[in-house]
C-alpha cells in the first residue's frame, strides 16, 4: 500500500533543508516542498485534455495540429518564465524534406522469379537506385551487409528503425524491410533532415504476404537468390519543424553551465482514414509526458535559490516517426552536449492500467542498471511514497524506444521513465484524456521533479555502468565527451 495525500503532506513537511547528500533519506525543505505541491492533477488535466482534444486530430508529423501543440508548449514555458534560449525565442526551427515516393519504373524483383507488384512498395530515400542481380541477405548478428542488399523483417516499427540504425553504418546498398514496420511506413511519406538529402542507404517497404512468410522463415545470413530493383528519385517537399525548448539556468557559478535535460515527445499518429474514431488522441502517447514537462518546470521555477545545475525543458517533434526531434538536437545541440550531464525523458506517465494489473504507485526505468542515473530518482520515489522499480521484463528491451537513445548514443546518461511501458489503447485511436490517472500522475511528477533536484543540486553527475556489457558503446562515446567536462565521470565500474 501506499501512503494517502494527508500523510504524505505530513510527511514532506517533516523533512530539513538538504538535497545533496549522494545516500540515505532525501532531505526536502519546505521550499521544495512547496514547489512540489504545485503540481496539481487539475493541472495536468487542463494541459492534456487540450493536447489531446480532436481539435489537434492525432499531433502527425507534420501537421496543423502539431503546430498548435508547439504553440502551447511556448505559452506554458512563457507563463512558466524559463528563459527562452533560441534568440530569445522557445523554437528550435529544423528544416526536413517530406518523400513522396516515385512510383515510375517501380520494380523489385529476384533471381528465382519472384515479382513484387509496384503497389506493394514503398521506398524510403532521397536519391534513385538502379541494381541488377546484386547480392541478397538477411540481417542477422554478424552477418556482413556491406555493398549487399539487406533484409529485415520486422514486427515494430520503433525496433525497426533500431536495426535501421545499425546498418546505415554498415553501409548495405539497399534495406528491405517486411513485416508490420513495413505497413506503417506505407502510411507515411518518410521525413529527413533537409542537409541529409543524397546521403543515407536507401529502404524500401514491402508489403507482401508470401514474400514476408520467405523472409520471416530464411536463416540469418546469405539469401540462395539475387535482386534486381528500380527506385526513380522522390518527390520532396520542404517542412519545418520545431523543438519547444526552455531553461530554468542553474544557481552555482560553475554548476550552471553544466545541464540536465528533461525531455518528452508532443507528437503521435495523426489520423486513420477508416472508421467512427478516426482521430489517434495520443492522451498517455505522449501527451501525458508533455504536460508533465511543462508542469514540473512551472513547478521548478519559482524556487528561490534555483538548482544549481541548469534545467533544460525540451519537448521534441517526430519520435513517431523515428526519433526525429531528439536526433535533430543531438546534431543540432541549443546547449554542449559535452556540459549535458543526463536526460530524463518521459513517456506514458498518466494510465497505471497494463496487461500485468495496477501500476499505480510504479515509476518504471528503462535500462535501469545502465547508470546511476535511476538511484537518484528510487530515492527521491521514496520521499514522495512512489515506488522506482525495474521492470524485469521491458526495462531493457524498451531502452531504445524513445527519444533517450538519441541522448544515449552520444554518452549522456539518458533514461525514459515510465508509469507504464504499454497499456490499453497504445497506438489506438482509444488512448484518450479521460482514461488517466491525474492523481496517479500528479504522485509521479513530483518524484520525477525530485530526482531532477537531487542531481541539478549534486557536483556528482550521473555516470554509466561499465561493468553492464550492454552500456559498452555509450561508455566509449562518454569517454570522448570527458575532456571537455572533468567534472563528469564518464562511467563506474
Amino acid at each position: 500500500m501506499y501512503p494517502c495525500r494527508r500523510f504524505m503532506a505530513l510527511f514532506l513537511f517533516s523533512f530539513s533543508t538538504s538535497l545533496l547528500a549522494a545516500d540515505g533519506p532525501v532531505e526536502v525543505s519546505p521550499a521544495v516542498n512547496a514547489a512540489l505541491t504545485q503540481i496539481s492533477a487539475n493541472s495536468l488535466r487542463g494541459h492534456v485534455s487540450f493536447l489531446a482534444s480532436d481539435l489537434l486530430e492525432g499531433r502527425g508529423t507534420p501537421s496543423r495540429g502539431l503546430d498548435i501543440a508547439a504553440e502551447y508548449i511556448a505559452s506554458q514555458f512563457r507563463r512558466a518564465g524559463l528563459e527562452a534560449p533560441i534568440d530569445g525565442g522557445y523554437f528550435q526551427v529544423a528544416s526536413f524534406l517530406s518523400l513522396e515516393p516515385n512510383r515510375d519504373g517501380l520494380r523489385f524483383e529476384t533471381s528465382t522469379g519472384v515479382r513484387i507488384d509496384a503497389a506493394k512498395l514503398t521506398p524510403d530515400t532521397s536519391v534513385g537506385l538502379s541494381l541488377t542481380a546484386a547480392a541478397a541477405v538477411k540481417f542477422g548478428e554478424g552477418v556482413t551487409v556491406n555493398g549487399k542488399v539487406v533484409l529485415v523483417h520486422a514486427g515494430d516499427f520503433r525496433a525497426f528503425m533500431g536495426v535501421r540504425r545499425q546498418l546505415m553504418s554498415a553501409k548495405p546498398t539497399l534495406i528491405v524491410v517486411t513485416g508490420a514496420a513495413a505497413s506503417r511506413m506505407r502510411s507515411r511519406n518518410m521525413l529527413i533532415p533537409a542537409d541529409e538529402k543524397g546521403s543515407g542507404v536507401p529502404i524500401v517497404a514491402i508489403q507482401d504476404e508470401a514474400f514476408d512468410a520467405l523472409v520471416q522463415s530464411a536463416p540469418a545470413g546469405d539469401l540462395p537468390f539475387t535482386v534486381t530493383v528500380n527506385i526513380g528519385v522522390p518527390i520532396d517537399k520542404p517542412v519545418t519543424l520545431r523543438n519547444v525548448i526552455g531553461v530554468l539556468r542553474g544557481s552555482d557559478p560553475a554548476l550552471k553551465d553544466t545541464f540536465e535535460l528533461v525531455t518528452a515527445h508532443y507528437d503521435h499518429l495523426g489520423t486513420r482514414a477508416e472508421g467512427t474514431d478516426k482521430i489517434f488522441n495520443g492522451a498517455n502517447d505522449d501527451a501525458s509526458g508533455t504536460a508533465s514537462v511543462i508542469e514540473i518546470a512551472t513547478a521548478l521555477a519559482g524556487l528561490n535559490p534555483r538548482p544549481r545545475r541548469s534545467i533544460v525543458f525540451l519537448a521534441l517533434f517526430g519520435e513517431e516517426v523515428g526519433l526525429l526531434g531528439s536526433r535533430y538536437y543531438g546534431v543540432h545541440p541549443v546547449f554542449p552536449i559535452a556540459r549535458t550531464v543526463a536526460d530524463v525523458n518521459l513517456e506514458h506517465m498518466g494510465r497505471t492500467d497494463s496487461g500485468e494489473g495496477s501500476h499505480a504507485g510504479l515509476l518504471n526505468f528503462t535500462g535501469f542498471d545502465f547508470s546511476t542515473l535511476p538511484a537518484s530518482f528510487r530515492r527521491a520515489g521514496e520521499a514522495v511514497g512512489i515506488q522506482v522499480v525495474k521492470d524485469e521484463k521491458n526495462s531493457d528491451a524498451f531502452f531504445g524506444r524513445s527519444d533517450n537513445q538519441a541522448l544515449a548514443d552520444l554518452g549522456v546518461p539518458a533514461h525514459t521513465a515510465s508509469v507504464t511501458y504499454e497499456f490499453p489503447d497504445y497506438h489506438q485511436v482509444g488512448d484518450e484524456w479521460s482514461k488517466i490517472d491525474y492523481d496517479n500522475m500528479a504522485r509521479v511528477d513530483r518524484a520525477v521533479a525530485l530526482g531532477m533536484l537531487i542531481i541539478a543540486n549534486s557536483t556528482e553527475a550521473p555516470q554509466w555502468n561499465a561493468s553492464e556489457p550492454k552500456t559498452a558503446r555509450y561508455v566509449e562515446a562518454a569517454k570522448k565527451l570527458a575532456p571537455a567536462n572533468p567534472t563528469t565521470p564518464a562511467s563506474r565500474n
